[in-house]
């Protein structure tokens, strides 16, 4: 089936039958174990082909006798059980790994054996553990401060920002390097912006404060006999429960995992709530479960997809427990969903799993519940089933392993129930009936039988986008495992559903995922003959040690391997400064300088802080330094030919985002922890710092220095409508020019965005019509003479980022709404007096934060090699 592009708004709808096998006899050891090494650690990431007698004793104790065996290079002191998994005469633990007592991010360890009593054997064992860590785990950073350096860093919209909440934060070990201690704290709240559910886990280093990580949480997307319409058209069967008040209820307690006590499926009705108030785990008081005055549940539970809802939970359970699982964390837990939520009162027309719950909208005009789709029910609760397993962590390809599976299971669960052969078109498609008007190749989400394939198809995006292409990526995995059950059929669910629970484990790659599934392949006894068909499977979606060798570009690496997920660069002359951790990403960020095509750059920073957002203008660099044991943000500055040490300029009390500099003056944007509002502050030598946004209700975000200006954008807001103009501040003589706002075409005020300097004027981004597409503006610096490079108009612009010399302007442009390597970030030129725009690179993948030097110079950071480099031309490549 052809490949249909993905869109941005599928993407926004980010959602979220087999007979077991006969237990296989014991395994027996053909030759030598075979171990496959794992980098940065001494432990392996495999160890198969064993046939060793096991240890007396539990799965539990056996496993860690086997694993004090020194080929593993591991203390079994460190590991506590997290679930033990029997599968027939298989039987696997699985570990978590902790360090000093506290738990490591990724860090699992499996052991598997085969056979019972006496003739018990240990058949392999492998995953992640870390070897090499040495942090200390005392942390110097405050939970307080660590709340507010997640709203500056990872909040980017100023009405989110203020309303969004941090909960109780709690300490845990990142796998970078050595280790970093971090603070992890839930993060909800409404994107004000997008109109959208906003949830997730924020990591911030404990040590200095860099923010490390931001990962969603809401993967989006007595008993009685009764019924309801779904809202496809067909009458189903339902399992509820009538009250003494003679009220019928979802509530479903027919299933073998009732317990008396827990067990259930319950579907509630959250009558038109708003979504915000189901961020928090379980249910919210008040909330009530569909009911109905008879067993035939009516229209109004159609509409909000309670019968669907309620079915399909059935049905995950029913499928789930056909491959050996009771519920979603194996243990029968009560499956929880709640639907008819609202968005502002609006309809909102999507869904998610929030680590507890299924969430789902109403519908609205253009999709009915999400709970219409039986693969849509299935993909997201199969999210739960992931985090109760593998847990694959939510970013990169483990991102696109875990919704990929998600995607596989939830086809699998809707053509198993609803008995559509493999050969049917519309087999592969997730999501295709949820529409109320578009057919279902239209109305699809995603499609498995897309046919991409890495390296070809992988979509460069950085970890700020998709949490690094976690949707965007996604069938490429899925498809794979897709083709092998076009070609084996229903089997193929339990040999994913074994590697999965057996084998995969939080950190894993797409390669790691192909030898999960292929080690659980030879663990169930499959054929060569049907090895070499899933062999193939992943073969033709590129899927292969080292395919990421194979992304090519036309640009020349400075940095190689950006491991601070915020680094910005800035250049001057041939010079160029970045912030970058060490290549394992353990060690908090330094200030890199380094010539634009002249060797590997040096270390500039002298003390041991995060070191964040440097700017060079020639003669120094200056950056902003987090002191995590004085609790201040630091300005710092050093001569570029590092004639001098470290000066401190300016020490800020609050967190400090982007910092500027021209000349004796500095600038710098914080984040006013009681106002909850972004200042921009100035400073000139040894004067002291001006606030030029102390107005109540004012804020200012991005200044940019250039030739003794700031200029910065600045925002207020007036009966709840938001206004934003460029302003600029003049140093040397203390005027403060704000400049008017552009004429708007719509109700709305105009929207500016991005302003930056040249010697003579200043250039921003405007919006004037409110389509969220934006215009190129140029005017004085006292606001006269406005003139538009681009307008704002049938070919406006989608920018992402923007810079400027006093002959060239340089603009990240997004090129279109359909989600593919063409119309990611891409980095662009045209002359300061107007003109054609032209690429600046070819590069396949995201062109993000960028800046330009003389001439044409710039240099970017890029995700076109599925990692994120620094890169640089010198001029523009043309056409692509």
């Amino acid at each position: 089936m052809s490949w249909r592009p993905i869109t941005s708004a599928a993407a926004a709808l980010s959602l979220a039958l087999a007979v077991p096998l006969a237990g296989q006899p014991p395994a027996h050891a053909a030759g030598p174990p075979e171990i496959e090494a794992r980098a940065g650690t001494e432990a392996p990431a495999e160890v198969r082909g064993l046939a060793e007698p096991a240890a007396a004793g539990d799965p539990v104790t056996a496993a860690k006798a086997h694993l004090t065996d020194a080929r593993y290079n591991l203390d079994p002191a460190d590991l506590t059980p997290l679930q033990t998994v029997t599968d027939g005469a298989d039987t696997t633990v699985r570990f978590a790994q902790s360090y000093r007592g506290l738990p490591v991010f990724g860090g699992q360890y499996l052991v598997h054996f085969r056979g019972t009593g006496a003739d018990r054997q240990v058949t392999g064992a492998g995953g992640r553990f870390l070897t090499e860590l040495t942090v200390d785990t005392t942390p110097r950073l405050t939970q307080e401060r660590a709340a507010a350096i997640a709203r500056l860093r990872l909040v980017t919209d100023p009405l989110t920002r203020k309303s969004v909440k941090t909960g109780a934060a709690s300490l845990i070990v990142l796998p970078d390097g050595p280790g970093r201690l971090a603070w992890k704290l839930p993060v909800t709240g409404i994107d004000q912006a997008k109109k959208q559910p906003l949830a997730f886990d924020a990591y911030i280093d404990a040590h200095n404060g860099q923010p490390l990580r931001a990962i969603s949480r809401l993967q989006m997307e007595g008993p009685a006999t009764g019924s309801g319409t779904s809202a496809r058209g067909p009458v189903l069967p339902l399992n509820v429960y009538q009250r003494a008040d003679g009220r019928y209820e979802a509530r479903d307690r027919a299933r073998p995992m009732w317990n008396g006590t827990t067990g259930e499926i319950l579907t509630y009705d959250a009558a038109g709530r708003h979504v915000g108030d189901f961020f928090e785990p379980g249910i919210p008081a008040g909330t009530r479960l569909a009911e109905s005055p008879t067993p035939a549940f009516g229209p109004a539970h159609t509409e909000s997809g309670a019968v669907d809802a309620h079915w399909g939970t059935g049905k995950v359970y029913e499928f789930y427990r056909g491959l050996g699982r009771e519920g979603l964390d194996g243990k029968g837990a009560t499956m929880l969903s709640v639907v008819n939520v609202t968005i502002f009162g609006q309809p909102f027309e999507n869904a998610f799993w929030d680590g507890t719950k299924m969430v789902y909208g109403g519908g609205g005009p253009t999709y009915r519940s999400l709970a219409a789709g039986l693969d849509v029910v299935g993909h997201e609760m199969t999210h739960g089933v992931i985090t109760h397993s593998a847990d694959l962590a939510y970013l990169g390809q483990s991102g696109a392993i875990n919704e990929g599976l998600a995607d596989y299971f939830g086809n699998a669960i809707e053509v198993g129930v609803l008995g559509i052969p493999m050969s049917h078109p519309d087999a592969s498609l997730l999501g295709e009936r949820i529409c109320k008007t578009l057919p279902p190749a239209e109305c699809a989400i995603r499609d498995l039988d897309d046919d991409r394939a890495v390296p070809k198809d992988w979509l460069g995006v950085s970890i700020a986008f998709d949490n690094g292409g976690v949707h965007l990526n996604s069938t490429i995995f899925s498809g794979a495992l897709w083709d092998i059950r076009e070609h084996l059929g229903g089997k193929t669910d339990k040999l994913v559903y074994k590697a999965l629970t057996e084998y995969m484990t939080p950190l894993d790659g797409f390669t790691d995922g192909r030898r999960a599934v292929e080690s659980a392949a030879r663990a169930l006894g499959w054929s060569q003959h049907e090895r070499r068909t899933i062999a193939r499977a992943f073969e033709r979606h590129g899927i292969r040690p080292g395919w990421e060798r194979a992304l090519r570009s036309d640009s020349r690496v400075l940095v190689d391997t950006l491991t601070s997920p915020i680094a910005t660069p800035d250049v001057a002359g041939d010079r160029y400064v970045i912030d970058n951790s060490s290549p394992d990403g353990g060690e908090p960020p330094s200030i890199l300088l380094g010539r634009i095509g002249g060797g590997k750059p040096a270390r500039f920073s002298q003390n041991a802080h995060w070191n964040y957002s440097p700017v060079i203008d020639g003669e120094r660099v200056v950056w902003g330094a987090y002191d995590a044991g004085a609790n201040t943000d630091r300005i710092v500055s050093r001569p570029v030919d590092g004639s001098a040490p470290e000066t401190v300029l300016a020490t800020v009390a609050t967190p400090v985002g982007v910092v500027a500099a021209a000349g004796p003056a500095i600038g710098w944007e914080t984040f006013d922890t009681t106002a909850l509002e972004i200042e921009v502050w100035v400073k000139k030598g040894a004067d002291p710092p001006v606030n030029l946004t102390a107005e109540t209700g004012v804020e200012g975000v991005g200044p940019v220095m250039k030739g003794g200006k700031l200029t910065y954008r600045r925002i207020w807001f007036d009966n709840g409508t938001m206004h934003s103009v460029p302003a600029i501040y003049d140093v040397a003589t203390g005027k403060h020019t704000v400049l008017p706002e552009v004429p708007s075409t719509g109700p709305d005020p105009s929207l500016s965005v991005l302003p930056t300097l040249t010697s003579k004027h200043v250039l921003w981004y405007a919006d004037t019509d409110g389509d969220f597409t934006f215009g190129l503006v140029r005017a004085a610096h006292d606001g006269s003479g406005l003139t538009w490079l681009v307008p704002d108009g049938p070919r406006a612009l989608l920018p992402s980022r923007i810079d400027a010399s006093d002959g060239v302007v340089t603009l990240g442009l997004r090129q279109g709404e359909v989600l593919t390597n063409e119309n990611l970030p891409k980095v662009f030129q045209l002359p300061l007096t107007g003109g054609p725009l032209t690429r600046v690179s070819c590069n396949r993948g995201e062109q993000l934060a960028l800046a330009s030097g003389d001439g044409s110079r710039v240099a970017w950071t890029d995700g076109s090699s599925a990692q994120t480099d620094l890169v640089y031309r010198d001029r523009p490549a043309g056409r692509c």
